[in-house]
Formats: C-alpha cells, sequence, structure tokens
C-alpha cells in the first residue's frame, strides 16, 4: 500500500513539475474578463466572458489564430480577436462576409446551431445571428453576422507589418474597424480552453482547442 502511495505521490509531483514549467515558460492562464459589454458579445460564439483559457506566451501569428491583444484604445485592459488580414492584403468586409484579394478565402457550412442569440449591447436588445463554420488551412471556427441590418461595408490595405483583425462575431464586433491595424508582436495566442464560467460540469464549454 505504501509502495502505491509513493508512486502516486511521485507522479504527482511529475506531473506538478511539468505544468510548474509549462506555466512559466510556455503558457498562462487567463480568466477572459466579464466587464465589457461589447467585448463579451464579440468573442461569441468560440469564446465566452468568464471562460478560463490557455495562452502561449511565445506566439508566431498565422492567419486563422485567436489572438489577446493590448487593448489600443484602453491601456491595461485586453481585446480578443481573430488574425484574419496581413501585410499587402486586400480585405473587404460585406455584409458581414470577409473576402481577401477578392477571394472569400474559407468555405463556410453552418454550423451544429444556425441561428445564435446575442445581445447587442449598442441597442440593448437581442438580435438572431447566422452562425457558419470557417475553414483556414487547417482549422475551422465558428462566426457569426447579421442578415437584416449588416454593418457598413469596410474595405482596407494591410500596411507593412501590420495585422487587420476581425471579431467572430462580425456583427458586434471589437476589432480593427474598430481600433485599426495593429502590430500583433505584443499578442499572444489563445490555444485552449480550459472550463467555461459554469465550472468544469458545463461539458460544452470546457477542455477544448482553441485557434
Amino acid at each position: 500500500m505504501r509502495t502505491w502511495l509513493k508512486l502516486v505521490a511521485w507522479a504527482a509531483g511529475i506531473l506538478g513539475a511539468i505544468a510548474l514549467v509549462l506555466y512559466i515558460f510556455v503558457f498562462d492562464v487567463w480568466t477572459i474578463p466579464s466587464d465589457d459589454p461589447m467585448e463579451s458579445a464579440s468573442i461569441e460564439p468560440t469564446l465566452s466572458a468568464g471562460d478560463v483559457v490557455l495562452v502561449s506566451r511565445h506566439t508566431t501569428v498565422t492567419r486563422g489564430n485567436l489572438l489577446r491583444c493590448p487593448d489600443p484604445q484602453a491601456p491595461g485592459r485586453f481585446v480578443v480577436a481573430r488574425a484574419v488580414a496581413s501585410s499587402g492584403d486586400h480585405l473587404e468586409i460585406r455584409e458581414e462576409v470577409v473576402t481577401i484579394d477578392g477571394k472569400r478565402l474559407p468555405s463556410p457550412r453552418a454550423c451544429d446551431t444556425p441561428m445564435l442569440v446575442i445581445h447587442d449591447p449598442r441597442t440593448d436588445s437581442d438580435v438572431n445571428l447566422h452562425c457558419s463554420v470557417e475553414d483556414y488551412g487547417d482549422r475551422d471556427f465558428w462566426t457569426m453576422r447579421a442578415d437584416d441590418h449588416p454593418e457598413p461595408p469596410t474595405k482596407a490595405l494591410v500596411e507593412p507589418g501590420r495585422w487587420f483583425l476581425v471579431s467572430d462575431d462580425h456583427h458586434v464586433h471589437v476589432d480593427s474597424r474598430d481600433f485599426g491595424q495593429i502590430d500583433v508582436s505584443t499578442c499572444l495566442h489563445i490555444v485552449y480552453r480550459i472550463e467555461g464560467r459554469a465550472g468544469m460540469g458545463d461539458e460544452k464549454k470546457r477542455l477544448s482547442i482553441i485557434w
């Protein structure tokens, strides 16, 4: 019995040491704040306010990565949006659909739940948004757009050394349409959700890869 206890203790110690090294050198654990209604709406449907996520301390940004970046408009806070267009890309968002260099790169398909309801803090009302899955290479993620009353069109030529970020919620957004193109050298890649606001008991919001 004592031998088994020693083995369990050694295993726990080793796993704890590995977790500590990963935490110090590779990942950071971050709880998404819930005190900004616009930011909370903009990160849906991929994430939700209160989610506990892992962010990579060492990030090489590629198209499609979901990033946590310092908020250009509010020092000390963060924004979460997806890296969509890089240096030299001609980006257009029309009817809340993104195209790059005149091509719609993703091949969207309907989400498991085709329509989602999101609260829009700008009007203090709920809006029905169409949900679709977008693909970038070997990664895919859910995005939302409004069928009625979409946001005005946006066109941009991405400057050298900059990225254009787009919220997964294309309708209620906090992204480069609001704060401009950014240098992503200070951004971190969100890679994993540990649990949602409701804790580990929420199966849909725990232990999931986040691109």
